[in-house]
């Protein structure tokens, strides 16, 4: 009797500890984590803006982890190409994915039928920076203000184009916001990336684009096109001469272009900890700060639940904008 006690006892013992098992093995892995390098996905071409300040950030994240970051450009379909290969990954934070507001909070708004979705499948890490836009015309219209350009645009309904990098992206956006503020109908003319629009804009094939200073930044020095106004909340040091939206006659027009770090949804809480502390420590690096102000790009640090926020509310505001403006992409 005392031998079948203590076996049932022993069994009750064992049984009762079986519901701990599956937490003390997830545990174990992430504090093993990373045991082989890290992947980071970009949905662009390299030498794109998002891949830019990949390089610079994502280097200084990789010497915090003991494990090189390899970064893997898959372009196309503004990211989702590769967003799904994220999705098909386990959630073992091996594989990260390096974003902008046009794949991360416009996505799902454009592509309906993606087998994603980017709020409910990812997880995010942290927000790394935030590019305020430039609002530039052709330097052959007769305008040498944003109050005059739009009362020329007001003037010729339909007539004039805006070019961006490609549908769905934040230059895209910006310029769907634009007219809704400001009461025009400019075109909107998607091209294969920013260099061709550029290249269309500084022979005044069409007459504005609205994106990021370092994009415009040949043609401006070149004297091809005109600057009118900055989308950010206050003058920028890069450009202390030139005007806000709001200064040049536009309010509740403030525009920024942002890039974070995303995994799989449940990927072990302590590993996003670890990735959001390192990109941290690394967005206070001196000489990460100094080359992202020379590519116009500001500090902006959100931790994984401020992001998760702001996801949400980019992902109203620019799905708002997008119904409004009945885009769909297939």
């Amino acid at each position: 009797m005392k031998l079948t006690r203590r076996r049932l006892a022993m069994t009750a013992l064992f049984l009762a500890a079986l519901p701990a098992l599956p937490s003390a093995a997830q545990a174990q892995g992430a504090e093993a984590w990373p045991n082989r390098p890290v992947r980071v996905l970009i949905g662009f071409p390299p030498g794109g803006g998002v891949d830019i300040v990949g390089r610079i950030v994502l280097p200084r994240i990789a010497s915090r982890l003991g494990q090189p970051l390899v970064i893997e450009n898959r372009g196309g379909a503004n990211g989702n190409l590769a967003m799904e290969v994220l999705f098909g990954e386990p959630a073992d934070g091996h594989t990260l994915f390096f974003g902008n507001v046009g794949n991360l909070a416009v996505t799902n708004a454009l592509y309906p039928h993606l087998r994603f979705d980017t709020v409910r499948d990812f997880a995010p890490i942290a927000q790394a920076v935030e590019v305020p836009l430039v609002v530039t015309v052709s330097s052959r219209l007769p305008v040498r203000s944003l109050r005059e350009f739009i009362d020329y645009a007001k003037a010729r309904p339909g007539e004039l184009n805006a070019g961006s990098g490609g549908s769905g992206g934040p230059s895209h956006l910006a310029l769907e916001l634009f007219n809704r503020r400001a009461g025009t109908e400019i075109v909107h003319v998607p091209y294969r990336g920013s260099a061709p629009a550029l290249q269309d804009l500084a022979t005044g094939r069409i007459q504005m684009m609205i994106d990021s200073y370092n994009i415009m930044r040949p043609i401006v020095e070149a004297g091809q096109v005109r600057l009118l106004a900055i989308t950010s909340d206050a003058r920028r040091q890069l450009l202390p001469d030139l005007p806000t939206t709001a200064e040049a006659g536009l309010p509740d027009f403030v525009v920024y272009g942002w890039q974070g770090l995303v995994t799989r949804a449940g990927t072990p809480p302590a590993i996003i900890a670890t990735l959001e502390k390192a990109m941290e420590a690394a967005l206070q690096e001196p000489e990460v700060r100094q080359a992202l102000a020379a590519q116009g790009a500001d500090v902006r640090f959100r931790g994984a639940a401020d992001f998760a926020a702001f996801l949400r509310a980019e992902r109203e505001r620019w799905s708002g904008v997008i119904r409004d403006a009945g885009i769909t992409l297939n």
